[in-house]
């Protein structure tokens, strides 16, 4: 029995991938679920104010994981991993030439950076320092490791009591690869990338947020069982 669907925004919740617009359609159709007693719950890189605020006017109560798993909120707020060295983002920033995400100013663990591409320099240079580097496809993350969405995951869905069976994770872009690794049912939409594909239980036919709107029918109807490729 499904008890927590999770989901990415950015390209997942969204109209389409690269697109800033959440889908309406979803997000009613995701509140079918939380009539139902089915909690919902958003993973994301983005900061924490920002998906606080979605998740309550939303309608979800099955709390939040922002900042690539690095904070935490389930009825309290946890941070899990390592605040981020300031020093350290300067020196990131002035190095690769980088630009800010505009809600750094609002971030305490995981910074976001574009353009979003990463390179082998960086990825020896985060080793080095002992960082969790990646890319969401909108922009490039760092955080001191332990991070990346399955160690705020695995913190929600302790906090929720739940086994691992009984939660759906959807999504669309690599960050995701993290949030499956601790999900029963692994989804992925029509428009992810292939590599998240690659590894999901059920690939949908619509992308993005229509086919948020697909998967909550399958829920529905109970339809979920074995893969769907």
């Amino acid at each position: 029995m499904i008890k927590l669907v999770l989901t990415d925004l950015d390209g997942t919740l969204t109209e389409d991938r690269g697109i800033y617009k959440v889908s309406l359609d979803a997000i009613k159709y995701l509140r079918l679920l939380e009539e139902r007693g089915i909690k919902v719950a958003l993973v994301s890189g983005n900061s924490y104010p920002v998906l606080r605020g979605l998740h309550n006017y939303l309608g979800f109560s099955g709390g939040v994981v922002a900042e690539n798993g690095c904070v935490v909120f389930y009825k309290q707020k946890i941070r899990v991993c390592k605040p981020m060295d300031r020093q350290i983002l300067e020196e990131f920033r002035e190095k690769f030439k980088l630009k800010d995400s505009w809600q750094n100013d609002y971030r305490e663990c995981d910074f976001g950076f574009t353009p979003p591409d990463i390179t082998e320099e960086m990825i020896k240079w985060a080793e080095e320092k002992g960082l969790y580097i990646n890319s969401s496809g909108y922009a490039l993350h760092i955080a001191f490791k332990p991070a990346g969405k399955m160690v705020g995951v695995r913190k929600l869905i302790e906090l929720h009591g739940v086994k691992k069976e009984e939660v759906i994770g959807i999504g669309d872009s690599l960050t995701d690869l993290d949030m499956f690794k601790e999900v029963g049912i692994k989804v992925a939409v029509g428009n992810a990338e292939e590599e998240l594909k690659k590894e999901a239980d059920i690939i949908l036919n619509l992308k993005s947020g229509e086919g948020v709107k697909e998967l909550v029918t399958m829920i529905l109807e109970g339809k979920l069982n074995g893969r769907n490729r």
